[in-house]
């Protein structure tokens, strides 16, 4: 969970304006809703800490959407590179936070399932498609259905 203090906000209310008519297209029904002001923007307190600096001795499977609202895009792309040895699983298309069980889409359920299973990450990173299933998981068998049964 990300809070108020965790990262800089702007304070400035048309930037939340902006941001939502910048993807009112992509998001016509709850697009104004992730992206409108929150208590965050108006919150009295900078972050408290530096960033922290992270490292793993594990490679890490890693979800995420290029429309996230507060894992952005590029954050995500950041933490991976930090992360030796990880893979970034990306459904493109999805404006939403979390995409692992909460989106049905067979490329993500395929692979993340698949790594769950046997615990091997995929030889390389793996670009899904909201729209349908434009990759596949690296084993393309139908493991998803039987995940999603």
């Amino acid at each position: 969970m990300i809070f108020c203090a965790d990262q800089v906000v702007s304070h400035d209310p048309e930037t939340y304006y902006r941001d939502i008519q910048a993807h009112r297209s992509d998001e016509p029904h709850f697009g104004a809703l992730s992206r409108n002001v929150t208590p965050c923007t108006f919150w009295p307190v900078t972050p408290v800490e530096r960033p922290t600096r992270i490292s793993n001795t594990v490679p890490v499977l890693m979800v995420g959407s290029t429309g996230d609202p507060r894992a952005t895009y590029p954050g995500q792309l950041n933490l991976h590179r930090e992360l030796a040895g990880s893979r970034l699983v990306t459904l493109t298309g999805a404006f939403e936070h979390i995409v692992y069980g909460a989106e049905d889409n067979a490329c993500i359920t395929d692979t993340v399932g698949a790594y769950l299973l046997d615990g091997v990450l995929p030889a390389t990173d793996v670009t899904c498609h909201r729209a349908g299933s434009a990759s596949t998981a690296r084993h393309g068998a139908p493991m998803g259905a039987a995940l999603r049964n």
